[in-house]
């Protein structure tokens, strides 16, 4: 029997009502705690609550498992983000194109009433001015009326612009980085809540405790079960300093990616600074000079470029340098989750890559790719039922 989810709660935490405890089965409930500003959420599981002596089953900090499994959503939609965002263009020039024939409909029947009353006006004897005063006014209104039409089907034939290269490497873009619109100011918590809804079915957490970590089974909407796992504190520890794993995803980072980039994804990962912070560019600077840790160089320098500025090298769209990496025709590589590819210079000039941008650029076609089973499903296809 499917369990229903909780009802969305108003405050921070992106998963209230998805998390079940796996030891009980009981919904973990949350409650706050203020950091700084920041209400911090935890989430924590209250047993038989009319037995007070029953322990516990477990307890966690909210921040770091919301962008955990926020990053493994983005990761398994990105594909779709990609087509949302150029589905997103041909809806709206759908609705241009409604827009259009309906005016141009409108426009149609104004002039045939404009000219009936032009042939009755014509029609009538010269002498009858009565008449002809009568009709004048009518015709006068008809001709307005068409010279507005006229006027609006311009205006939504000027919309109708066809998607250039440019604008559809803009929208490619938008799609490849989703985490940029997540973390958008204007992203509401509560659109993010409903797309995690709509992709995630609940979370089962449970924890072990040597070494501490919390392990989460994210159940997909369409019956696919993945697995995270987590670090988690011991008792008596705490993140005050910052942590050689910090440093050391630092230190591979600001090869390719500058402070910018770099504070977005150990956000988008959780990570904290020594004093449960949140990542800016100044706390990154500080790690970087306490580490002796050069600054990324000017792009022009840099041996490892992403798949952007790939794009932007070879004069042909993200999609195509995606490709070539799914294919393994050009070497690429992901620190990290949230982590942008990072392609070695040198590799650009392959043959077998240089072969690929040749056909790219002559119209030819590549083979289709087919993804790996590793990949994340979200919905299972009918045929397989």
């Amino acid at each position: 029997m499917q369990r229903a989810t909780g009802a969305p709660k108003k405050g921070p935490a992106l998963l209230a009502g998805l998390m079940r405890c796996g030891v009980c089965a009981r919904p973990l409930h949350i409650k706050y705690g203020i950091t700084g500003r920041r209400r911090v959420p935890r989430y924590e599981c209250r047993g038989d609550r009319q037995q007070r002596s029953v322990r516990r089953c477990l307890g966690f900090g909210g921040a770091r498992v919301d962008q955990a499994v926020v990053a493994e959503v983005l990761e398994a939609i990105r594909p779709v983000g990609i087509q949302a965002a150029l589905d997103a263009w041909d809806q709206s020039q759908d609705v241009e194109d409604e827009k259009q024939r309906a005016l141009q409909l409108a426009l149609e029947k104004a002039r045939y009433e404009a000219t009936r009353i032009e042939r009755q006006y014509e029609a009538t004897e010269p002498e009858n001015r009565l008449v002809a005063a009568e009709l004048e006014k009518p015709w006068n209104a008809a001709l307005a009326h068409v010279a507005d039409l006229e006027a609006r089907v311009a205006e939504v034939k000027g919309k109708m612009v066809p998607l250039g290269k440019e604008q559809h490497q803009q929208l490619l873009a938008l799609g490849e980085d989703l985490e940029r619109l997540w973390d958008h100011p204007a992203c509401p918590t509560s659109l993010k809540k409903r797309v995690l809804r709509t992709v995630l079915k609940e979370i089962i957490a449970t924890q072990i405790g040597n070494p501490p970590q919390i392990i989460l089974k994210l159940h997909w909407a369409g019956g696919v079960h993945t697995e995270l796992v987590l670090r988690k504190n011991p008792s008596g520890h705490h993140n005050r300093v910052n942590s050689r794993e910090v440093i050391d995803l630092v230190r591979e980072l600001a090869q390719g990616c500058d402070d910018a980039a770099i504070v977005g994804i150990l956000n988008r990962l959780g990570y904290r600074t020594g004093n449960e912070n949140t990542w800016n560019e100044k706390r990154l600077q500080h790690v970087r000079h306490s580490n002796g840790i050069p600054p990324c160089p000017p792009a022009e320098q840099r041996n490892w470029v992403t798949m952007s500025q790939a794009a932007l090298h070879f004069n042909v769209s993200l999609m195509v340098v995606r490709r070539m990496i799914a294919q393994k025709i050009l070497p690429a590589r992901q620190v990290v989750k949230c982590a942008p590819w990072m392609i070695e210079r040198v590799h650009l000039e392959l043959p077998a890559v240089q072969k690929e941008i040749r056909r790219v650029h002559e119209g030819r076609r590549s083979p289709l790719i087919v993804l790996n089973n590793s990949q994340t499903r979200l919905f299972t296809d009918s045929s397989e039922v």
